[in-house]
């Protein structure tokens, strides 16, 4: 055989070889795309646009179609929509409803699919809920009587259920948290050490962010809830332009407190109630208007039953949107080994529950 038919040989015999391992080519980890379907925060009877979330974790730019399917009933003016995607970069798409009904479960399910131009699929199911705080002042007693047109969230961990209601008005934005646990462990008195129930809120504005390095500010205002034997107390951990050092150290609750706080915690039938009154003075960047989106967020610590117990998990926020610096530290809380979701949940404020 020739020295030029060799090479011809070899040739071919590399471009077989190649060919092979192209058939046989792992596919990249992961799915193409992560999908996630933000929570509404106007009632869907009064025909808002919702918004689907499609993030590309890859290093090529993703081309597709996002299909959404949303409850049985519902009137959308679109539910299928291209979509393009440049890698580390997140698309927001938005649906309006056109005819939405409410549910009093307040739950939603949506289905979500995207597909590539090569026809990879990727589907999310999830439900959703409405986020939002309609226009009321309720009196801060211990009672739950005022909390009727409250737009209920519920979440459960362990087995155990978290209800979140909220109100404004132009002075106030208050909530209440009831948290089914086994007992309620309150604050050491003189704010000294052992584990406590406590509830952890976060309030920023709608575009606001979690910095990746403890030297960056924080973008958000942070409060903790605690029962006292006074009835209750609510201590500010965070304010917007503190440094997120801050964070990271578990620092004692004394000297925290905002007094201008309205703050009751009372416990009835295996449910402790968080009910509390924040001066809107005290969060000066959320403007309390309707319509207003903002974000918002809850942890409840119930160190003697189910642990940690985060909104943003069970509102579907990605696996990797867990940080460290998204929620202070202090003395007499428990952390698991996986840090909390971020803080940065869509809530808005409405005019009213319908």
């Amino acid at each position: 055989m020739t020295t030029r038919a060799h090479g011809v040989l070899l040739f071919v015999l590399i471009a077989a070889m190649l060919a092979g391992c192209g058939e046989r080519r792992t596919p990249p980890a992961g799915p193409a795309v992560a999908l996630r379907a933000e929570n509404l925060t106007v009632s869907p009877s009064t025909g808002p646009v919702t918004h689907v979330l499609v993030r590309n974790p890859g290093a090529e730019t993703y081309r597709g179609t996002v299909t959404a399917t949303f409850p049985d009933g519902w009137k959308m003016n679109t539910t299928c929509q291209d979509v393009t995607v440049r890698p580390g970069e997140t698309a927001r798409l938005a649906f309006a409803i056109e005819r939405g009904a409410d549910s009093a479960s307040n739950t939603y399910p949506v289905h979500l699919k995207a597909v590539s131009a090569d026809g990879t699929e990727v589907t999310r199911a999830q439900t959703i809920v409405c986020a939002s705080a309609p226009y009321f002042k309720p009196t801060i007693d211990g009672q739950t009587d005022d909390w009727k047109d409250a737009i209920a969230v519920t979440f459960a961990t362990g087995g155990r259920k978290t209800v979140v209601g909220t109100y404004w008005s132009r002075r106030s934005l208050s909530l209440l948290v009831a948290v089914e646990e086994d007992a309620l462990t309150p604050l050491p008195e003189q704010g000294g050490g052992g584990a406590c129930d406590a509830v952890q809120i976060a309030v920023s504005p709608r575009d606001a962010k979690t910095p990746a390095s403890s030297s960056g500010v924080a973008q958000r205002y942070e409060f903790l809830l605690a029962a006292t034997a006074a009835g209750g107390r609510c201590f500010a951990l965070m304010r917007p332009g503190e440094r997120l050092s801050a964070a990271a150290k578990e620092r004692p609750l004394a000297g925290l407190e905002l007094a201008d706080a309205q703050v009751v915690v009372t416990r009835r039938d295996g449910v402790t109630y968080y009910e509390c009154a924040i001066p809107m003075k005290a969060i000066p960047q959320i403007r309390p208007e309707p319509g207003r989106e903002f974000c918002f967020s809850v942890l409840v610590h119930d160190p003697g039953g189910t642990g940690l117990r985060d909104w943003g998990e069970a509102a579907g926020l990605w696996p990797w949107q867990r940080s460290r610096l998204a929620w202070c530290a202090w003395q007499g809380a428990t952390w698991p080994d996986n840090p909390p979701f971020d803080n940065k949940v869509e809530w808005g404020f409405c005019s009213s529950k319908h």
